[in-house]
């Protein structure tokens, strides 16, 4: 899901402060876990049934927040790739689903980012569904971090990808490119 306004903000800022925390931790580059071994299925329909993060709406001077809850993708996957407006899902999963290093690619449309987006985060309304976009969630063969940050900068080179992030136990750093 990409966010526009305040509300990416916040959010930018929440990820800031994690990112920066674990990123002080360790300097090497230790391999990622199996994947077969520790993912699981991301229940993302599952999770979409749940009601709305109250309240929905809010005063102008009120920015969302978490709403206590967590991203189906949190844990399951290993790489998201955030795509911009006018990307084309399928063409974009067929692409990186051909990458050496990807074993599994989840899509997730603007429709269901929006709604996962309304689930996680209070004063949703002030956020236009055009302002989510798609993305595609990945899970990578194991590698180590310096091997998965390359294909982290070579994702953000693809057309139609407007921002990557890895999961937060293991953020990405150093792989922002200048366009």
């Amino acid at each position: 899901m990409r966010l526009r306004g305040s509300a990416a903000a916040a959010l930018a800022a929440g990820l800031a402060v994690t990112a920066l925390a674990v990123a002080g931790c360790s300097s090497s580059h230790p391999p990622l876990p199996a994947s077969d071994a520790v993912h699981g299925h991301p229940d993302l329909a599952g999770f979409l049934r749940s009601p709305v993060a109250t309240p929905s709406a809010c005063p102008p001077n009120v920015n969302g927040t978490t709403a206590g809850r967590r991203s189906p993708w949190v844990g399951t996957v290993d790489v998201s790739v955030f795509l911009t407006a006018s990307a084309s899902l399928p063409r974009l999963h067929a692409t990186v689903a051909a990458l050496p290093d990807v074993a599994a690619v989840f899509d997730e449309t603007a429709a269901e980012a929006y709604a996962e987006f309304q689930r996680l985060y209070t004063c949703s309304a002030s956020v236009p569904p055009s302002a989510v976009h798609g993305s595609l969630r990945l899970v990578l063969t194991t590698l180590d971090l310096g091997q998965r940050d390359a294909l982290v900068k070579r994702l953000l080179r693809l057309p139609g990808v407007e921002t990557v992030s890895c999961d937060p136990s293991a953020p990405c750093v150093d792989v922002v490119t200048g366009r």
